[in-house]
């Protein structure tokens, strides 16, 4: 399938990854942009990577001989790395030009993803320009599932819980009305509208938005006594002394963090 639309395009900017402990979570590919040059890397949760900066992880990937679409056949690669973590959010991301090189020497093929990038970051003017609830859609393997046949992710669909020009009670936190479960860590929630949308003052927008929200990590749940609690969204399915039970309300980072890696990738392509 060559991807032609925005949401199929998204089918291929998520990666499943396992940890080596069994826990499954979502990355994402993101391409930092300096002039001409692109640099690829996977952002994820710290938790996803059990908080270790040479976690060894399993990619599930697309190859591609044409560039234009994925093979029918799908790559699963065990690869350790060195993850590089956010000062105070969990968030964290590898680079994945050596991955790419390993890949191309094996199989003779280049692996086949849909970036994000810069310019689809909402930022602080553009958030003050949407309404208080807004359509938002979540990618990624909720329970640790996805199209298994075609290496494929699956898509939550909700609403804002807080408004996006806002901080939820925490800097460059936001909160989304969306079924989240263990896997969907690291899944990237994005404002999405095929077609056309209405604005906050109720005109109708002839065309298609989409503007990356943010990356989910944690969310709220009530125990069996009904008191609530805030966890990660887990890896794995685990024994735990409570029963929890979803709220359906998930915590996110806000994408805008992601640029404060930024600095630090160029000066390591110096």
């Amino acid at each position: 399938m060559q991807p032609i639309s925005i949401s199929e395009k998204l089918l291929f900017s998520t990666v499943r990854l396992v940890s080596i402990n069994g826990g499954s979570g979502t990355g994402f590919f993101f391409n930092y942009a300096f002039g001409e040059i692109d640099v690829p890397v996977i952002f994820t949760n710290k938790h996803v990577v059990n908080y270790n900066n040479q976690e060894e992880v399993t990619f599930f990937l697309h190859t591609t001989l044409n560039g234009v679409e994925p093979d029918e056949q799908s790559l699963q690669i065990q690869f350790k790395t060195d993850w590089f973590f956010h000062q105070d959010k969990d968030l964290c991301f590898c680079f994945v030009n050596p991955l790419f090189q390993q890949i191309k020497q094996a199989t003779g093929k280049n692996v086949f993803y849909s970036p994000l990038r810069e310019e689809l970051i909402l930022t602080s003017d553009q958030g003050s320009s949407l309404n208080a609830i807004e359509d938002v859609i979540m990618v990624g393997y909720p329970n640790g599932l996805w199209d298994e046949k075609n290496n494929l992710p699956l898509f939550r669909k909700g609403i804002t819980a807080s408004h996006p020009a806002t901080n939820f009670n925490r800097e460059n936190i936001g909160a989304v009305d969306m079924a989240c479960f263990h896997g969907s860590s690291g899944s990237p929630i994005f404002i999405l509208n095929e077609g056309g949308y209405s604005d906050k003052n109720g005109n109708f927008i002839l065309a298609s938005r989409i503007k990356f929200l943010g990356i989910l990590f944690g969310g709220p749940q009530r125990n069996v006594k009904g008191e609530l609690i805030v966890e990660e969204i887990p890896t794995k399915q685990t024994v735990t002394p409570f029963t929890p039970v979803m709220i359906n309300l998930g915590y996110y980072i806000k994408a805008i963090e992601i640029l404060s890696f930024k600095e630090f990738v160029e000066s390591t392509l110096k």
